[in-house]
């Protein structure tokens, strides 16, 4: 992802970190000022750019019942499939109704699937995923002097 500061992915990252521990504890993400007309009982969580599968560079709005991907909207409860991939900053959608999966990647992607996991299951994480990689470093990062 060289399109991304290096600072940029890291923020993400911690995001998502700090996010899933409160949601473990029992906790919900935050809701921030609406940038989108939300539905009666429907909050807004976040919005940034995201990189999708086949058609570049998309902003994604994420609220407590859908996930919007430039002009393509999601209903959280339509969501069959959720395959989070924290250590490459990417996420696969499979949505019910929808031909092809949805493959996003970008800083704040990890944080979003905690966001939507948070939402459908009341955790995390999906119940099919219990270890949680850390992110991909170069070999060079991980050279100790």
């Amino acid at each position: 992802m060289s399109e991304y500061e290096p600072e940029q992915l890291a923020a993400g990252f911690r995001s998502m970190s700090m996010l899933a521990g409160l949601v473990e504890r029992g906790g919900r993400p935050a809701a921030v000022s609406p940038t989108v007309v939300l539905r009666p009982g429907e909050q807004q969580y976040g919005w940034f750019p995201v990189y999708v599968a086949g058609a570049g560079r998309r902003l994604a709005v994420i609220t407590s019942q859908r996930l919007i991907v430039g002009s393509q909207e999601y209903l959280l409860r339509s969501v069959a499939s959720l395959r989070p991939r924290p250590e490459e900053w990417t996420l696969v959608l499979e949505v019910h109704g929808s031909r092809e999966a949805v493959t996003m990647r970008g800083p704040w992607v990890p944080w979003l699937g905690v966001v939507i996991c948070s939402e459908l299951y009341g955790t995390a994480w999906p119940p099919s995923m219990s270890v949680i990689p850390g992110p991909r470093r170069r070999t060079e990062e991980l050279v100790i002097q």
